[in-house]
């Protein structure tokens, strides 16, 4: 691991970020828009070789782990193969790469995110003719509420049944598919369909990035 003050290579740090919530597809590194595709604020605009070397040098220093998708035991380490399995991918297979326990520690000395502030919000599966179902999870109680209370105050289609609040404490929390912390909270609620007010979802308050991105 370098030292938490060692530089690092910035496109290097973009890769990382772009699989900071999820393992990222290859493919979508060679997207017509990877940006777009990624939630990315700029595009580094790899050739595909920088690209396969990149990928390879961040592998081969433990950072980044590049397999099938979901549990594919084999892993890529050179530049030849992960162009294959770009280039050339397999029927029914996706070849990802995710952040390494290695990887995740070296972009929060850059990123410095404030985990407090991370909110994981989103919609369970329901069956039949079952209400929506929706989670969210947060590090306290208190931020799972507000998080709640922002949806309440959205206007999109979704109205959430504050009667349907459940909570549940988690110890540990498992933040991201790296990332584990002592204990977080998780909230379930149910919702119902409403006509969405374009001008609620317009006004609602923009969220600043609980890290620093990368600014290429």
């Amino acid at each position: 691991m370098l030292p938490e003050n060692a530089p690092v290579d910035i496109l290097d740090l973009w890769l990382l970020e772009a699989a900071l919530e999820l393992p990222t597809p290859l493919q979508l590194l060679v997207s017509p828009d990877p940006a777009g595709s990624l939630n990315m604020r700029d595009d580094p605009r790899f050739s595909h070789e920088e690209l396969c070397e990149r990928l390879a040098g961040l592998a081969e220093r433990d950072l980044i782990r590049i397999h099938e998708h979901p549990d594919g035991m084999e892993e890529l380490f050179t530049p030849e193969a992960i162009s294959q399995a770009i280039l050339q991918p397999r029927p029914r297979s996706i070849q990802v790469y995710e952040l390494t326990p290695s990887g995740g520690a070296l972009w929060e000395t850059q990123a410095r995110p404030d985990w407090s502030r991370y909110v994981n919000a989103g919609e369970e599966p329901s069956v039949n003719d079952a209400p929506e179902s929706w989670v969210i999870e947060a590090l306290s109680l208190d931020i799972a509420e507000a998080e709640f209370r922002f949806h309440e105050e959205l206007g999109d289609g979704n109205r959430p049944v504050p009667e349907s609040k459940r909570g549940e404490a988690l110890t540990p929390w498992n933040v991201t598919y790296w990332k584990t912390l002592p204990r977080g909270h998780r909230l379930h609620y149910t919702s119902v369909p409403q006509p969405p007010d374009p001008v609620r979802t317009a006004a609602s308050h923009r969220r600043e990035p609980w890290y620093t991105p990368v600014r290429l």
